[in-house]
């Protein structure tokens, strides 16, 4: 192998170097954001295990049942939207290891591990196939260079910007 294909196969090996950057730092997002969807989950039924014994214990008005079985249901409206956690994180998930499949074939391959047209195809199919504003962003931000705790950032800042009570569809 001379030096020009020595210095195309470091090419790609970083942009293979780069595509797994961007997998890992998904992942990292998808397993942050599951944490806060957890707890949220936990405290929602801490808090219907409460109530339910609340209504047990309650001999008086109607009134005060009326209100018990309004905080019930704020409870479990609250608990099903942090169980769609799940539906999230199972798609970033299912992206990351779309990424990861297609990247390990890529590589395997020595004639398409230089073929900047594969690789670039790669990168196309990859940004179509997200659904989430979240995974566009961590995909801008690694293509253009960024570090995982740079792209996490800006994924954050822009969170932040938009509000907590936004809820992201896909």
């Amino acid at each position: 192998m001379d030096q020009k294909e020595q210095q195309n196969l470091f090419c790609f090996r970083e942009e293979a170097a780069r595509l797994l950057l961007l997998c890992n730092t998904q992942l990292a997002l998808s397993v942050t954001q599951s944490d806060g969807d957890i707890l949220s989950l936990s405290t929602v039924f801490q808090d219907l295990a409460a109530i339910c014994n609340q209504l047990e214990n309650e001999k008086s008005t109607s009134s005060k049942l009326d209100d018990l079985h309004q905080q019930i249901q704020h409870s479990v409206n609250n608990g099903v939207m942090a169980f769609q956690f799940y539906d999230r994180l199972t798609q970033q998930l299912s992206h990351i290891q779309q990424t990861m499949d297609q990247l390990s074939h890529l590589i395997q391959d020595s004639e398409n591990l230089a073929d900047e047209d594969k690789w670039h195809a790669l990168r196309t199919h990859l940004k179509n196939s997200y659904s989430m504003e979240s995974e566009h962003q961590i995909y801008d931000a690694i293509m253009e260079g960024k570090t995982k705790q740079q792209a996490l950032e800006i994924y954050h800042h822009i969170e932040q910007q938009q509000g907590d009570d936004d809820i992201e569809l896909f």
